[in-house]
């Protein structure tokens, strides 16, 4: 019941937060001006909601495989149960963040996309990396007996991952 009243209110937020953008002419509601990342214009990207969103489904699956990967170390098995849904609910933020980086790309106009080229060809290689070790984490879970260390590996890769993702978009302010 909890879980439904957070998830209710992260749900109205984020529409909340839509609305606000959809309000606003395209290129305003994608924090970016015409003619490119000049006069702060990275730093009002970073503001967009698809892009927040995104950030935040990021940080939610980085505090998953942390807590898998602690928890593992911590008992040296793994939970199962305790792992299949953990590894489930970072599918879930992945899914989500990766359709937030989406829409934050689409309202990017394509002046100022091609100024960001290298930026979104980083981007887009972290996800596949990411997406590549959470299936990799998942197929090891779901195995007749998972391999702690294997888990701790994937879980540690996914952890990096989402660093990366972070780190870079440090680099851009």
């Amino acid at each position: 019941m909890k879980r439904k009243m957070i998830l209710n209110v992260i749900l109205l937020t984020g529409c909340l937060c839509a609305g606000n953008a959809a309000a606003q002419p395209p290129h305003q509601a994608h924090g970016l001006e015409p003619g490119g990342m000049s006069g702060g214009g990275m730093h009002r990207m970073m503001e967009d909601t698809h892009h927040k969103l995104g950030m935040a489904y990021r940080q939610s699956m980085e505090i998953f495989a942390q807590t898998l990967k602690s928890e593992v170390r911590r008992t040296g098995k793994v939970d199962k149960e305790f792992a299949e849904t953990a590894v489930e609910e970072m599918r879930r933020s992945f899914g989500l963040m990766k359709k937030h980086h989406d829409e934050h790309k689409r309202g990017i106009p394509a002046d100022v996309r091609q100024q960001m080229d290298e930026h979104i060809k980083t981007m887009e290689g972290r996800l596949s990396s990411l997406r590549q070790h959470l299936d990799l984490l998942e197929k090891e879970v779901k195995a007749q007996t998972p391999d702690p260390k294997k888990v701790i590996a994937e879980a540690d890769e996914v952890v990096k991952g989402c660093e990366m993702m972070k780190m870079n978009m440090e680099k851009g302010k």
